[in-house]
This record gives C-alpha cells, structure tokens and sequence, in this order.
C-alpha cells in the first residue's frame, strides 16, 4: 500500500509512531525525491518490532544489507544483522504458537483456501527449516548444534502429525543425514540412518515425480548400505 502516492500523504497520522522517510514507497526508483525503499524504512523504524507476513516483496531486495528476517509462523520478524541470534531460545519461542486445525489437502486444489492451508502448514515448519539453512551456510563451530536442533523440531512436527506436506518427509530425511554427518554423539547412528532412508522413502511414495527422485534412491541406496555396516 506504502506504494501509491496517497497512502502515506492520508494514512501516516492513523500510524502513530511509525517512522516514514519519504511520501511513497518505491522498490525501483527509491533515490528520487519524496521516495524511500524497504531498507531505509525498517531502519527508520529500529525502535520497534516489525513483521512480515506471507513474505516479502522481491522488487526490493534493499532489506537484506541491514536487516535479517527471523522465521516466526507465517510471519518472519525483521531485525538488524548485528541482533544476536539465539537458536534454542528461537525454537523454544516458535515451537508452540501453531493452534492451526484445518486437515492438510482439504481443499480443492488451485482454490485459494487451498494455497492459504499450505502456507500455514508450511508455517509449522519454518524455524527448523531457517536453522537447517543457517546450518548450511555456517562453517565452523556451531553448525552441529544448528543440524541438532534443526533435526529435533523436524521430528516433533511429524511426529505429531499422521498427515502432512510431502516436502518434511524430505527435509527430515536431510537433517537426519547431516546430523550424522556433523558427527553428533547425542544420536544413535543406527537410528539417524534409519530415519533418513525411512523419510526419502515416503517422500519418493508422495512425490515420485520429483526431478531429484534418482539422486534421493541412489543416497537411499547408499545409506543402506551404511546401514548394514554398523
């Protein structure tokens, strides 16, 4: 809305508080006169908490040199990188906010009711799915604890769950391998090997159309075989 050229001329006094830098918003041109970008608006407004839900604009990336988006349900919590970021303390936050009830496929697909049910599924599994790719990108001490953790609430999610988006077989099957990998002795070996060759497996029952669907059977194949060396 921050786009059109009345919103912040009528609205900004109905927003005590919030800070706007210019009269409009604009993604493409924010070094015009009276105009602003994403960044310069979150950092005009540091002094309270700001959220996005449903995502972000991709016409403007401007956020990403300040600012980091920590995953909160549907939602991600906008926040200046140098913020300390505190994983247990996250996940522990997130763990139990999801009070969703809706049955998973219970619409008629390409219905709009359809799309707005995955995106709160999916929702249940951001924080796992934010520390696995934090992991990912992390070198060095503390990525191990990142995988643990990552493992940990994948597995709460579908354990909960009988029903469920194919896609958490596939990234419980990924923290369950990286997990072993990282080297972890907080976990039987036998069972990381398990659950990851247990996981691909139901992805590939769900989603056998997958382009990646050789390279998951042949690290299931792979990791059988590790298996049966233990």
């Amino acid at each position: 809305m921050m786009t059109y050229s009345w919103y912040v001329a009528k609205l900004a006094h109905h927003h005590p508080g919030v800070h706007f830098p210019g009269l409009r918003w604009d993604p493409a041109h924010p070094e015009e006169k009276d105009t602003f970008n994403l960044e310069q608006f979150l950092s005009n407004n540091t002094q309270r908490s700001v959220f996005a839900c449903i995502g972000l604009p991709e016409g403007d990336p401007s956020w990403e040199r300040s600012f980091s988006r920590w995953p909160l349900g549907v939602c991600d919590f906008l926040v200046p990188v140098q913020t300390q970021f505190h994983p247990e303390e996250w996940a522990q936050r997130t763990r139990n906010m999801y009070n969703w009830s809706e049955p998973h496929n219970s619409f008629y697909p390409a219905s709009w009711e359809r799309v707005a049910n995955e995106e709160m599924w999916q929702a249940r599994m951001k924080t796992a799915f934010f520390l696995f790719d934090l992991a990912e990108r992390l070198q060095g001490e503390g990525k191990a604890r990142l995988y643990d953790l990552s493992y940990t609430l994948y597995k709460e999610i579908v354990e909960t769950h009988s029903d469920y988006p194919p896609n958490w077989d596939k990234n419980l099957a990924l923290a369950c391998e990286r997990v072993l990998r990282s080297g972890s002795r907080g976990h039987s070996p036998d069972v990381l090997l398990t659950c990851s060759i247990q996981h691909f497996s139901l992805y590939l029952q769900r989603e056998h159309t997958d382009p990646q669907a050789p390279a998951i059977r042949s690290a299931i194949t792979h990791l059988l075989r590790e298996r049966d060396k233990l």
